[in-house]
């Protein structure tokens, strides 16, 4: 599948980043039929969910919130967002969407992966898909190809399923016009602040108080488990500058991968967009086409296509560029698409051409015929894959050598005398915070963390090469005594019963605010009060003063409901706000935000209805969970 990408990607990625939505990577499970049916964790109407793949999935969503809290994930913060269920929720959900898909005859074919994976702005070089931006994306990710085209297949059978099921669904006109009213209205608030750093002062602090609080806290101080660590290490960058490859070796490995090196038919062409909302009636769609008309005789009187792009496409990926889509080939635009263009000579212009869109006006610039690369083109490509492999292969070989020799002669002091090497050893660290030689793989980190003091380890891969490690220190968890932390218990004594302090004094304010109003209770307390100047939904940084969850706070309030109902904490600081003055909204900008708007709330009500559906879909499958995790 996909030959020509996976065969020369290596072992690779992504972020389908992607927000705040966890999305988890299904890895399959490969083996005999008997371990499959040993390592299943749950069916779904009779469909297996291996434990295999449930590690995968639950290792990648780990690692992913390991990089999100900057390599440490905040303690109680995983029991706290149940990720395991929420990961094996994720796997009884695909597997519930591909039964529905297969039922009603969807499908997704290779083609399919290969345009949406030569799509990715991320994996492309000056408009072009460049794969080493992908061998190195899906390689940050520790992903295979395999793994990311089975994730791409299955968003792509999930598109297809909801757009099935739900494409009666429309949105009004009025709809759209409250939804620009509601996202455009501007405020301008009053608010007082309250850091908690300006009560620390009255804060009573006595070292019988200070240790009965520690008595009460003891488990925020308890340390993390941690190792220290001594290893001989094999470094694959030193083995690499003793490695050398032949002439003869790049050919031949050029003349017997030749089909790799094959460059598709590549067409540069520009295009002007006037997008079809969806949904649209057959007025509203013969309007759009009139237009590209009006455009297509305006291209083809000579006027400049790049500026007449500029000036009226609505494709904001590419208007700014003149409509420039870049060279591409063949599966990587829609169909309809795709065949005009490849009909067309160089230079010709053509349009109106329909697709889900709307109406295209397209420009052919360029042909670039196919191709095989030339062995020039591609030398230092295959004699660094060469060289990678075969170092590969020195490094495994003397790691497994000098691991036999070690177990021969009963341990790494021997070894390390007999060979005339200088063991190197770590400090203590614990899993959140490796040393750089170990990196965040949890499966290494959790081969040395399972090892007890003395024990030898198996030949464990780091990310420069591997290592043989012996632990030579093990420190269990455990409280300091009060007096060795004193001055950080203290600290933390006096800032959390200061916010205690001070959210007192800030419901305080608005009690009085209630009867007097918020400017003369603040005066009566020596508070100042600030104001946010106007800002709105869709701009909520514009507010001065306040973070943006007091921001959007504030706009629910109204003239007759002027002021918040409790004093809001974000972080170590107290906001108690009020509602000043609201502007009109300007409705002028509606026409020209309108599709926009519309393609938004259309697809939230496609995704509250998907979620519903597969609601539905679980309420009537026969899942069993055959394993607690």
């Amino acid at each position: 599948m996909l030959d020509v990408i996976r065969r020369n990607a290596g072992s690779w990625l992504l972020k389908i980043i992607l927000g705040a939505i966890v999305v988890v990577f299904v890895f399959w499970g490969i083996g005999s039929f008997r371990s499959q049916r040993m390592s299943v964790i749950a069916k779904v109407n009779g469909e297996d969910i291996l434990q295999e793949q449930y590690q995968q999935a639950y290792a990648q969503a780990i690692e992913r919130y390991s990089k999100m809290f900057g390599g440490s994930i905040p303690a109680g913060l995983l029991k706290q967002l149940n990720i395991k269920k929420q990961v094996l929720d994720s796997l009884i959900d695909d597997a519930l969407v591909r039964q529905a898909a297969s039922d009603v005859g969807i499908r997704v074919s290779e083609e399919e992966i290969r345009r949406v994976i030569l799509s990715f702005p991320n994996f492309k070089r000056n408009g072009v898909f460049d794969k080493k931006l992908y061998d190195l994306a899906l390689r940050e990710a520790h992903l295979t190809p395999i793994a990311f085209e089975g994730l791409i297949r299955q968003q792509l059978i999930t598109d297809k399923l909801r757009e099935m099921l739900f494409s009666g669904i429309i949105v009004p006109d009025a709809e759209v016009a409250e939804y620009y009213r509601f996202q455009n209205e501007e405020i301008n608030a009053e608010f007082v602040k309250i850091p908690s750093s300006s009560c620390e002062d009255d804060v009573n602090v006595t070292d019988q108080a200070l240790k009965g609080w520690f008595e009460e806290n003891k488990a925020r101080y308890e340390t993390k488990p941690k190792i220290k660590i001594r290893y001989v290490e094999f470094s694959r960058d030193e083995v690499l500058k003793g490695v050398t490859v032949t002439p003869d070796a790049i050919q031949s490995y050029y003349e017997t991968h030749k089909k790799d090196y094959e460059v598709k038919e590549r067409r540069r062409a520009r295009h002007i967009l006037i997008k079809v909302p969806p949904g649209a009636d057959n007025a509203t769609t013969a309007k759009k086409r009139e237009k590209a008309l009006e455009i297509l005789k305006k291209a083809k009187a000579g006027e400049d296509f790049a500026e007449l792009a500029k000036k009226y496409s609505e494709d904001p990926g590419t208007a700014k560029s003149g409509g420039d889509l870049g060279f591409f080939t063949k599966g990587m635009m829609v169909k309809p698409f795709e065949e005009k263009v490849f009909s067309m000579k160089e230079g010709e212009i053509a349009g109106p051409i329909r697709t889900q869109f709307g109406f295209h006006v397209v420009k052919l610039e360029k042909v670039e015929p196919s191709r095989v690369k030339s062995l020039e083109e591609v030398k230092e490509e295959i004699e660094k894959k060469l060289k990678d492999q075969k170092a590969n292969d020195i490094l495994w070989e003397m790691a497994n050598k000098a691991y036999d020799e070690i177990i021969g002669l009963g341990g790494l002091d021997v070894y390390a005398k007999g060979a005339n090497i200088e063991l190197k050893e770590t400090g203590l660290f614990s899993k959140d915070a490796p040393p750089p030689l170990v990196g965040f793989s949890q499966q290494v980190l959790n081969s040395l963390f399972a090892l007890d003091k003395g024990e030898l380890s198996s030949l464990l891969e780091v990310p420069k090469g591997i290592i043989i490690a012996e632990v030579v220190e093990k420190r269990p968890p455990e409280i300091p005594e009060f007096d060795t932390i004193k001055s950080q218990v203290r600290r933390d004594f006096v800032r959390e019963k200061a916010q205690v302090v001070c959210e007192e004094k800030a419901k305080d304010l608005l009690a009085k605010a209630k009867s007097e109003g918020l400017e003369k209770a603040a005066k009566s307390m020596g508070l100042e009060v600030e104001e946010t100047g106007f800002f709105k939904r869709s701009g909520l940084a514009k507010a001065k003063g306040v973070p943006r969850s007091v921001a959007k706070a504030a706009l629910a309030l109204y003239e007759d409901k002027p002021l918040c109902e409790e004093p809001m904490k974000v972080q170590d600081e107290f906001y108690v706000f009020a509602f000043k003055e609201r502007k009109a909204v300007d409705m002028s900008g509606l026409d020209s935000q309108k599709d926009q708007i519309r393609q938004t709330l259309l697809n939230k009500k496609k995704s509250e209805a998907f979620s519903q559906w597969l609601n539905h879909q679980r309420q009537k499958a026969e899942i069993e969970i055959l394993r607690n995790l």
